[in-house]
């Protein structure tokens, strides 16, 4: 007879971890620092230690042939977190995406051309057909998170898309603590309720 095997929501972590807590957005602050916890030791295992692994390489060349890996795994981070900020079903994905893109990573006159041409080009381009659609691009040498090319194409350096991901994800977690912040915390309970299928 075979022992039934744990299913791990995170390195540390099984679904059963989870499901004691019956967690909930009147839950304790033990509960609360508990399911942050898993949350955190989630995104940090299933995503930026992964990135971080293939962004390793100390020339930057020998990196790049990764971008398209790393790149995925950014677009579905940004997937996750933008559903975890503003519940996991209560917008489209497109515009979810996009939206999570210009509340916290592009702003200006260009914001939402850049954020609709991420989303398109380089997000859904390398998910659906395993390349940038449009002649836009992936670069490890910009100044800038995303560039326009002389084509109007655009350019999205992957180096700063990580550093401004370890960003965000820091200042949500401190977020989350907070009590104050009533409507970024019952999303959160939400999906992580959806995402454990509770």
């Amino acid at each position: 007879m075979f022992e039934p095997i744990e299913v791990y929501i995170s390195d540390k972590y099984t679904y059963q971890d989870y499901l004691k807590l019956n967690f909930k957005v009147d839950s304790p602050n033990n509960v609360w620092k508990k399911a942050i916890d898993i949350f955190k030791d989630r995104i940090e295992t299933r995503y930026f230690f992964a990135i971080d692994k293939l962004m390793e390489k100390k020339d930057r060349y020998e990196m790049r042939k990764y971008g398209f890996a790393i790149v995925t795994l950014q677009c579905s981070l940004i997937d996750t977190l933008s559903k975890f900020r503003y519940g996991s079903d209560k917008q489209k994905n497109e515009e979810r995406f996009e939206n999570f893109l210009m509340e916290n990573f592009i702003f200006g006159d260009n914001a939402k051309l850049f954020a609709k041409k991420i989303y398109k080009d380089i997000r859904c381009g390398i998910v659906h057909s395993g390349a940038t659609d449009n002649k836009s691009g992936l670069s490890s040498e910009r100044i800038e998170l995303v560039s326009i090319l002389p084509n109007g194409a655009i350019c999205l350096d992957l180096i700063i898309l990580q550093e401004k991901l370890k960003q965000y994800f820091n200042v949500y977690i401190e977020k989350l603590k907070d009590k104050e912040e009533v409507k970024l915390r019952q999303n959160f309970v939400y999906t992580m309720n959806i995402v454990c299928k509770v």
